[in-house]
């Protein structure tokens, strides 16, 4: 039963949850067999109770007998083989593949001690290397090394390893200094609770579960509900079996009810091993049992894991290389300062600042003798010397601390003292002290951390969290911790120490205020011109002040609304196409569909351009609602962007608006429209009122556009219009793809997002997608006709078309594609397949 937590009980608990014999279960999971001889002799005496199913007799009949009789000498001479490797006892190997009665199994090897384990698996259906698998396993290789960034590489792992697993989710998950973990990515199923930056404790994976994560690549469970299959031993005196390499390993109950209370059917874990170290892992979780075939393991064993881990230490390496050139023009500045001072206060007082900053301090000690000098937010005199004494004393004369506060209980103040030290002491009693502030932050973590226990057979056992709801608990008195990396910073900083230069930093400084102030001061002279003179238009177009007041406040909002475009560098550039979106966005949100579309490429205006150009988007915009297309409920705009040699052409044209008349007199918007654009941007403008719509053409020269992200083949990528908005319901719903290939997948995932369908689901076999509809029903599916090996979506499209999910078809066949009577109204995409033509497709859906 539960029972009030204390603390003995807690490390009782603890203790008896870290000495769970976890290398020999005594079972092994029921999707394979499991026979274990001795490594010297051969003779089998160990085998699992269902080895019947595949041997007549069983366990018993096959006790004594030696391997080679029993698997043949193709399987013997294989295993004697690798057993001549060195590392044959430390890792899993394949050995072969064994034919009994017309069906095959791969057979694995483990050894540990005087044993080795032989796993039996039946040979997945799929061959092992398509041409399929080996072109996306070269894409999957090519798109890692193609990362640049942690992030790119954790999302863009997580993603394909869902589409080649067909897990629900799949997250990326690293260990921290105290072994808890973090949830740094993740790719989901849609509709599944979110664990990205979750936190979970280092309970949840005790500390030799994770050791044996160090030792193998993969572990895998099939199903949280399984019954486990026990292993026999040939007598009672043989040892339990070490089978700690073995995929198939049977688990801990404890865990299996962990695994249910997150509500997973099937979990695999890929460990991520850096330096003989474990990292983190790549989990996998599935609402049902699942299990995946042997190939798949294999390739995700020899060819994304390797890589991934390649590139991950690389980009932890790139970041200490940048720390060290980071160091090192630290270095060369503050040498510059050995001819101002050689007094240590000065040197501190000049390099301090600089050096907090460039590595996240909030002060710094050096002790010499009985003397210390110091810079920024650090502990009094006698919390120092206690710190020096404890890293002398200790082996490595190093401390590292993220929390002061459990060493120095009582008035200690880690808000106003520092909260984490990291303490180095040098030749002689000369010490280097750094300290990190106090940070307070919300841990999100995943369900409540607090440990609950029960006794069982009168020992004390954790137990797994009924919830996985996110729980906040405040973290207060702490520093950032400091990184294994961080041991190095002590004799990095310690020659930089011996100088400082801090003055010519601050005139560079200086320097780029002044030139941004008197940019600030530019924008503001224009601004202030600019409102001043569309005030006076106002006032003069409009007779009462009603009128002027509220045609004045539009147009300042126009100028507002391009301006906080433009806000993010002096120099920035616009995007016309977010000058038109601001412009259009009241207009875009009905029933109604898109009313304001914008076809053709996007270009950058000039950011001290971008004003006078909202403001005639403003006035066409104001017109159209006013008087044109956007005054009916079934009107539209299109707007056309086009690059010609030496301009880009914008094309405005209203449809479905009332009959249009020239009005009598121009008024401010007309005027504006027609002369703002030739007088400030040195362009061309013009305006018609055509009796079925107005259309208005801008014409701007390329010196008034940002080109630094412009191509000027651009234009042969013009996106063709729509001839009816797409439907809320399709843009409000779940889009289903099924596309074994994952390049023309995340294509398609891509394309309909640019047309506004955000909530995409990526399959890539026919059981996965089936699997998928039982519990989701999408509003459309995308189904590639033929899948490779031998499979077609045809299962997939009727079982959506008997629910009236709207289907359709890619394939990359043409016209070749021959359907049956019940699915021959499913339009047919070709590959590849452009936006244009999907986005009709999609308008034909409502």
């Amino acid at each position: 039963m539960n029972e009030h937590l204390k603390q003995t009980d807690i490390e009782e608990a603890m203790a008896d949850c870290a000495n769970e014999p976890v290398h020999i279960p005594g079972t092994i999971q029921p999707i394979g067999y499991l026979i274990a001889c001795h490594a010297q002799t051969g003779i089998i005496n160990y085998a699992t109770e269902n080895c019947f199913e595949i041997f007549e007799g069983g366990p018993a009949a096959i006790f004594g007998l030696h391997l080679r009789d029993l698997l043949g000498n193709e399987i013997w001479h294989s295993l004697t083989n690798f057993s001549n490797n060195s590392d044959f006892d430390s890792k899993r190997d394949f050995i072969g593949v064994w034919s009994r009665q017309g069906k095959d199994y791969a057979i694995h090897s483990v050894q540990s001690g005087d044993y080795v384990s032989l796993e039996i698996e039946a040979a997945a259906e799929i061959p092992a290397l398509t041409t399929d698998m080996l072109q996306q396993q070269t894409f999957l290789v090519n798109q890692i090394q193609a990362c640049t960034d942690q992030a790119g590489l954790f999302d863009l792992s997580a993603r394909l390893l869902r589409h080649i697993t067909g897990f629900d989710r799949v997250m990326i998950y690293r260990f921290d200094a105290e072994a808890n973990g973090e949830v740094l990515e993740e790719a989901r199923k849609p509709g599944l609770e979110s664990y990205n930056g979750m936190r979970f404790p280092s309970w949840d994976i005790p500390a030799q579960a994770r050791a044996i994560m160090a030792r193998i690549p993969m572990r895998m469970i099939c199903d949280v509900d399984q019954q486990p299959v026990p292993i026999l031993a040939a007598n009672a005196d043989l040892p339990p079996l070490d089978i700690a390499l073995a995929q198939l390993r049977g688990v801990s109950p404890v865990h299996l009810q962990y695994l249910r209370n997150m509500g997973s059917g099937a979990t695999m874990t890929l460990s991520v091993v850096l330096d003989g170290q474990l990292w983190g892992i790549i989990s996998f979780h599935h609402g049902k049992p699942k299990v995946v075939p042997g190939q798949i393991r294999q390739i995700l064993i020899s060819g994304f894991l390797p890589v991934f881990c390649l590139k991950l230490n690389m980009l932890l390496q790139k970041g200490l290389i940048d720390l060290s050139m980071g160091l090192d023009q630290l270095q060369s500045n503050v040498q510059l300062a050995l001819e101002k001072s050689t007094d240590i206060s000065e040197v501190l007082n000049d390099a301090g600042p600089l050096i907090c900053k460039f590595l996240d301090l909030s002060g710094i000690c050096i002790v010499s003798g009985s003397q210390s000098y110091g810079y920024g937010v650090r502990p009094g005199q006698a919390v120092i010397e206690s710190l020096v004494k404890a890293a002398t004393d200790s082996e490595d004369k190093l401390l590292m601390t993220d929390n002061l506060q459990t060493r120095f209980p009582g008035d200690y103040s880690p808000s106003e003292e520092a909260a984490g030290a990291l303490v180095s002491v040098h030749s002689g009693s000369r010490a280097l002290l750094l300290f990190r502030a106090e940070i307070q932050q919300q841990v999100h973590w995943a369900g409540n951390p607090e440990k609950t226990i029960e006794t069982v057979d009168g020992n004390k056992r954790l137990l797994p969290r009924d919830s996985f709801s996110a729980y906040l608990e405040k973290v207060e008195g702490r520093s950032k911790a400091w990184s294994p990396d961080d041991r190095r910073l002590p004799s990095q900083l310690w020659p930089l120490l011996g100088a400082a230069e801090r003055q010519a930093y601050m005139n560079d400084v200086t320097r780029q205020q002044k030139l941004m102030i008197g940019e600030l001061n530019h924008r503001v002279r224009n601004i202030l011109s600019l409102v001043k003179s569309v005030s006076h238009q106002a006032r003069r177009h409009n007779s009462s002040l009603a009128s002027y007041s509220q045609a004045l406040e539009a147009r300042v909002h126009a100028l507002a609304a391009a301006h906080d475009i433009g806000s993010g560098a002096i120099h920035a550039s616009v995007s016309v196409a977010e000058i038109i979106r601001l412009e259009s966005n009241p207009y875009n949100n009905g029933d109604d569909g898109q009313r304001v579309r914008r076809v053709g490429p996007d270009f950058s205006i000039r950011a001290e351009n971008a004003p006078i150009f909202a403001l005639v988007v403003h006035e066409l915009m104001t017109n159209a609602v006013k008087y044109g297309a956007l005054s009916e409920p079934k009107g539209w705009v299109e707007i056309e962007t086009k690059q010609a040699s030496d301009h880009v052409q914008l094309l405005w044209v209203e449809k479905g608006g009332p009959p249009v008349a020239e009005p009598e007199s121009k008024g401010f918007g007309t005027v504006l429209i027609e002369q703002a654009v030739p007088y400030e941007m040195n362009g061309k403008s013009e305006i018609s009122f055509l009796r079925d719509g107005v259309e208005a053409k801008l014409i701007l020269p390329l010196e008034m556009l940002d080109l630094s992200n412009f191509k000027r083949g651009k234009a042969a990528e013009v996106t063709e219009p729509v001839d009816a908005p797409i439907s809320s319901r399709l843009r409000q719903g779940l889009i289903m793809i099924l596309e074994d290939n994952f390049m023309i997948a995340t294509d398609l995932q891509s394309e309909l997002r640019e047309l506004g369908l955000e909530t995409t689901e990526i399959l890539g076999r026919v059981a996965d997608a089936l699997e998928f509809l039982e519990d989701e029903t999408p509003v459309l599916a995308l189904l590639d006709v033929n899948l490779g090996r031998g499979e077609t979506s045809e299962a997939v499209a009727s079982a959506l078309v008997k629910r009236g999910v709207p289907v359709i078809y890619i394939t990359g066949y043409g016209d070749q594609v021959s359907m049956p009577a019940h699915l021959s109204n499913i339009p047919v995409l070709t590959k590849p397949v452009s936006r244009a033509e999907l986005a009709q497709c999609l308008a034909s859906f409502i």
